[in-house]
């Protein structure tokens, strides 16, 4: 039964995700993926915490056990996370979304019409701009919360983890 927690954590992850992007909260992708993650971890400690109550065993196995079904929760809502991202922000299935949805196709001249550098990059820097992850004075961008150079330095630590370096460049 143990097993199966981080699984379930996960679901709750899952469902508040959802949840708090489509009906409660209406927020943006990046916000309900937050308060899915939270729900998900304030699930399992809830439940590593009634397991302890009701099972007999040394604290050393108490904390053992919470970390390694912290660290398979943190890594399956990762998988979560860029699942949902991919979708997102992955070029390549967006050109394939728009091809499937042109009827005539599309030419080489529309898809680079639609694609340019330049217009990729300020799409990108408004939603950094507008989820208050940078700021923008005198001419340059600056770093805005240092939560999301948290968050990209615990992505690089699980790659690290997992696949023993820190970017698929490496």
């Amino acid at each position: 039964m143990v097993a199966f927690v981080p699984i379930a954590c996960l679901i709750i992850n899952m469902l508040f995700q959802i949840a708090s992007f489509r009906y409660i909260l209406k927020t943006n992708l990046l916000r309900s993926v937050f308060v899915g993650v939270g729900a998900g971890a304030f699930g399992l400690l809830i439940y590593q915490s009634y397991f302890f109550r009701i099972e007999a065993m040394a604290l050393t196995d108490r904390i053992a056990m919470f970390l390694v079904n912290l660290l398979i929760y943190a890594s399956l809502s990762y998988c979560y996370f860029s699942f949902i991202c991919l979708s997102e922000t992955a070029r390549r299935i967006r050109i394939l979304r728009e091809i499937y949805d042109a009827r005539d196709g599309l030419s080489m001249q529309q898809i680079l019409e639609r694609y340019n550098a330049k217009e990729m990059i300020d799409n990108r820097l408004k939603r950094l701009l507008n989820n208050r992850q940078i700021t923008f004075k005198s001419g340059r961008y600056y770093l805005k919360r240092h939560i999301v150079l948290l968050i990209a330095r615990l992505f690089i630590m699980m790659k690290l983890i997992i696949f023993g370096k820190k970017s698929e460049f490496d």
